[in-house]
C-alpha cells in the first residue's frame, strides 16, 4: 500500500476560501463523492485541514488521485464518476487477462 498526499496549499496557495470550497467538493454531500472515489478505488481518502491523504495499492491511489484532480480542477461530479467507473473496468480487466492461461 502506498500513501499519497496531496497538500491544497500548494495549489491554492493561502486562499482559504478556494481550499474550504475543493473539500466541500470532494467530500461531497453527506461524504458521497468521497464514499464513491473509496469505493471505485478500493482506497482510503482523508480530507483534513489543507491536506488529502489516499492510502491504497499504488494503481488505485493513482486513479484516486486523478479523479481527485479532476474535481479540484473543476470537473463536473458526473464526468469524474463516468471516469472512475472506466478506470475500474480497465483495472478489473487487466486483473483478470493475469490470471488467463496462456495458450
Amino acid at each position: 500500500a502506498v500513501l499519497d498526499i496531496i497538500d491544497l496549499r500548494a495549489i491554492f496557495g493561502r486562499s482559504e476560501s478556494d481550499i474550504k470550497r475543493v473539500k466541500g467538493r470532494i467530500i461531497g454531500m453527506d461524504g458521497k463523492t468521497r464514499r464513491i472515489i473509496e469505493e471505485l478505488t478500493d482506497t482510503s481518502i482523508t480530507v483534513y485541514g489543507h491536506t488529502i491523504g489516499i492510502i491504497g495499492k499504488i494503481e488505485n491511489a493513482q486513479v484516486a488521485r486523478e479523479a481527485i484532480q479532476m474535481l479540484i480542477q473543476g470537473s463536473q461530479h458526473a464526468t469524474v464518476y463516468k471516469f472512475l467507473h472506466r478506470k475500474r473496468r480497465e483495472l478489473k480487466k487487466s486483473m483478470l487477462e493475469l490470471w488467463e492461461k496462456p495458450e
